[in-house]
């Protein structure tokens, strides 16, 4: 498994790219975007709408080919019965992803974790759009419960800093804290890291700029100067 602040430290960079939506063919498209911006991005978020239009075939070998360069996680949000998480959680170690996204609202997850080795899983305790309502209702309780689970970390969303902050100073310090919603959903590059974030994760505002490099660069800028590296 990579070591995802490991590459952070050695890119310092905080940047994880979401590849969500794509354009013309996406194998062709992400393969391009991945070959160039080795250098900035630290991790590699890959959820439905691009294993949907890839092929989950497709998505194993962009895995594969780049997997010295980048941390990949698994954004399946899953949530099921615990034998159902605990199976998906295994294939998708085997199909070479390095960390997983789960639902927490399920409960049952300490059955769905036992056995799983050298694969991080990342707990969703709020969401980065405004509707989110019930989860946000029920955060403390999806951070406490999180806790108790021993994963590596939590999403939160940059886009509700609050909740950023709420989670870094409840949750303990090795707890990794990943935070959607920086560029096309309003939040400003390094504003959830100020917030006590680990990570930033950003899609569109790179994904379908003209020039996806420099979109990347001015977003690393960013988190560098609150990270002050």
């Amino acid at each position: 498994m990579r070591d995802l602040l490991g590459l952070a430290e050695r890119k310092k960079s905080r940047l994880i790219l979401a590849l969500d939506f794509v354009s013309g063919d996406p194998a062709v498209f992400a393969d391009r975007l991945l070959a160039a911006l080795e250098p900035l991005v630290v991790g590699v978020k890959v959820g439905l709408p691009l294993a949907l239009r890839m092929g989950f075939r497709g998505v194993c070998e962009l895995v594969e080919r780049y997997g010295s360069g980048y941390y990949f996680l698994a954004d399946f949000k899953l949530a099921d019965i615990p034998d159902v998480v605990r199976e998906e959680l295994a294939l998708l170690s085997e199909a070479g992803f390095d960390g997983s996204i789960v639902h927490l609202f399920p409960m049952g997850l300490e059955e769905a974790l036992s056995g799983v080795r050298g694969h991080d899983v990342f707990g969703l305790v709020a969401m980065s759009h405004a509707g989110s309502r019930l989860l946000d209702e029920h955060f403390e309780d999806l951070l406490r419960y999180a806790s108790r689970l021993g994963i590596r970390g939590v999403v939160a969303p940059a886009t509700k800093p609050g909740l950023v902050a709420r989670a870094r100073a409840f949750l303990p310090e090795d707890y990794l804290i990943l935070s959607p919603g920086v560029g096309a959903q309003g939040a400003e590059p390094g504003s959830a890291l100020r917030h006590g974030a680990t990570f930033e994760i950003v899609g569109r505002s790179i994904t379908a700029s003209e020039d996806y490099y420099g979109a990347a660069e001015r977003v690393v800028e960013s988190q560098r100067r609150v990270i002050g590296e």
